[in-house]
């Protein structure tokens, strides 16, 4: 993301927690900035490596995983359950009707974040109501190809 998007960014993140009477300290913000700079989704490790490379060598795993966890409840971040990776969500400030979905490509890694259709979301939350399930992480992961990763035909 360009260093004009990524401020950008920041500053989005910074009025939705103000928004929602949530404080983005000076770790959550630093860990939310290593994210935004990334063009690929990261573990906490990678993130951990980079904050002791840039900020404080001596950080422990546990400063990354509770600023993750913040940034994550706070709706700044998704984490990837097939991958334990995280990524900036695309659709900051942005009304979450339903769940995320992500296309992830298997051959590069890029990933697409999509807002889920509300008709989908409700067929996904009456199945779920039907078993009595409690949906805690409502995102699907769809593997596969990018665009630019897809053989291309011969034509």
């Amino acid at each position: 993301m360009p260093a004009e998007c990524s401020h950008n960014f920041i500053d989005q993140a910074h009025a939705h927690c103000q928004k929602a009477a949530l404080k983005l300290t000076p770790v959550r913000e630093k860990v939310l900035s290593i994210l935004v700079a990334q063009s690929q989704p990261q573990t906490a490790y990678e993130i951990l490596a980079h904050y002791q490379q840039t900020q404080q060598s001596g950080a422990q795993p546990m400063t990354i995983y509770r600023a993750l966890s913040f940034l994550e409840s706070a709706g700044l971040v998704h984490r990837l359950a097939s991958t334990s990776q995280y990524v900036v969500c695309d659709h900051i400030g942005k009304p979450h009707h339903g769940a995320a979905q992500f296309f992830m490509c298997d051959a590069c890694g890029r990933i697409q974040e999509w807002v889920m259709a509300d008709a989908m979301w409700a067929s996904i939350v009456a199945q779920a109501a039907e078993l009595s399930f409690k949906v805690v992480q409502p995102g699907i992961e769809i593997h596969g190809l990018c665009q630019h990763c897809q053989p291309q035909e011969a034509g």
